[in-house]
């Protein structure tokens, strides 16, 4: 047994004897937590089948009434004849609560849920690949004709060592759960969100600046109108001379969309295209391409820390919740999925706050099934 642990016994080994022997009377002990776990256990040990404790006891009280009925004993005199005897009783239940494994939070709750921590993979033109997750803040790296800085703020920068031609490409791969911050070496800052990545030239190179999206991001374009800046999400282009723009492109989605938080961008697709200018935006379905007047912050909320729902359904919230909490929904019943909710959420809060937030709003319950399930019910 180590040292440690000896000492741990013979201290509350020591505070149980001096509050037994006292009467009681060392009330400070009763205030030690873990005095008050010990009795607890104490209690369960002589609830348990192993041994004849209710004999121990027999004996203890007819040994006090013995006592008590010899004229001029002392009360003191029979409790501590009465601490002797539970001695052993007394060390049993010390020794099984020292040794017992600590009663630990069931592991499938959504008070206990963590979010996911995978890596953020970034992949240079020659193959290698870096979890930025993992490197620390202040590194650099040198590729090509960049150095590449990561530091906290402003995720990882690309800084021109010499010129050079867009030819080798790098690929940044954002996984559920997070999200990141990346400065081109044009001076283009890209705001990638969750289950994003996202593939650019180490620099750019040519007539125009190009880079490939799937997922979603927001660009706040540098201005060089003799070398435009497109976006292109699988058949579809985004062309920009100078600007702030959104581009929601995650797969399995009804569409594509494009919105413009400042300057003017060109959508075009399959044949059609667009001129945008700020609080629109542009859907691109297989349909064709259709341009509504939104609400900009709504769609831009994820990369300043927010949900924004407007009588969003459940179903699509939790698409949301899944890119951000990992935790995959399951609707006890599918008329749920198209209860609406109204509200804005910091993306701080836990996956359990966030949960009770919606809860009042709406008739539902969320509880935890497995590591990443939650189950949607009525209350």
């Amino acid at each position: 047994m180590s040292e440690p642990l000896k000492d741990k016994q013979s201290a509350l080994f020591h505070k149980l004897w001096k509050l037994l022997i006292s009467e009681g009377k060392e009330a400070e002990y009763l205030q030690d937590a873990e005095v008050r776990e010990a009795i607890r256990r104490m209690y369960r040990v002589a609830e348990m089948p192993q041994g004849d404790y209710s004999l121990l006891w027999k004996d203890i009280r007819d040994k006090m009434q013995e006592q008590v009925s010899v004229k001029r004993r002392s009360w003191r005199r029979v409790w501590r004849y009465a601490a002797i005897v539970a001695f052993p009783l007394l060390c049993a239940a010390m020794v099984w609560y020292l040794w017992q494994p600590k009663e630990k939070a069931p592991e499938h709750t959504l008070a206990a849920y963590m979010r996911p921590q995978h890596g953020i993979l970034l992949t240079l033109a020659d193959g290698q690949t870096l979890d930025l997750r993992g490197e620390k803040n202040g590194e650099v790296w040198q590729s090509g004709t960049v150095e590449i800085h990561k530091d906290s703020l402003q995720g990882i920068t690309y800084e021109m060592r010499t010129q050079g031609q867009g030819v080798a490409f790098h690929t940044l791969e954002i996984p559920v759960a997070a999200d990141y911050r990346l400065r081109l070496s044009d001076g283009t800052i890209v705001y990638l969100n969750s289950e994003t990545t996202l593939k650019y030239p180490e620099v750019f190179g040519g007539k125009e600046r190009k880079v490939y999206l799937e997922g979603e991001a927001y660009f706040e374009v540098a201005k060089d109108p003799q070398h435009p800046f497109r976006v292109m999400v699988n058949d579809m282009e985004i062309e920009v001379l100078g600007t702030h723009f959104n581009v929601n492109a995650y797969p399995g989605q009804k569409g594509v969309a494009t919105t413009l938080a400042e300057g003017k961008v060109r959508v075009k697709t399959s044949g059609q295209e667009v001129v945008l200018i700020p609080g629109q935006q542009a859907m691109a379905t297989p349909g064709g391409l259709e341009v509504h007047e939104v609400d900009v912050q709504e769609f831009l909320s994820w990369k300043d820390g927010l949900f924004i729902f407007r009588r969003m359904s459940l179903a699509e919230i939790m698409v949301q919740v899944y890119r951000w909490y990992g935790i995959k929904a399951e609707f006890a019943d599918e008329s749920l999925r198209e209860l609406t909710f109204t509200g804005v959420i910091n993306k701080n809060l836990s996956a359990e706050d966030l949960f009770r937030v919606i809860g009042k709003v709406v008739d539902v319950r969320f509880r935890i099934e497995g590591e990443n399930r939650v189950k949607i019910t009525t209350k």
